[in-house]
């Protein structure tokens, strides 16, 4: 069976939150779990060496 519960005894029952002061204004970081390289002519380089040499590039870092 279902209980019934009044709000707004519920509510007087309950003790209310004391609001916090901020000390600083809130930061969002936002993680995409993905890492972003900007590829450099070294880099490039670097890859064409491997794929002649027959090795698998699996992490593509010089």
């Amino acid at each position: 069976m279902a209980d019934v519960v009044r709000l707004k005894e519920w509510l007087a029952r309950t003790p209310k939150r004391v609001p916090l002061p901020h000390a600083a204004p809130a930061q969002v970081l936002l993680f995409t779990g993905v890492r972003y390289e900007r590829l450099t002519p070294a880099m490039l380089a670097a890859r064409g060496k491997a794929a002649k040499a027959s090795a698998p590039d699996t992490a593509r870092r010089p």
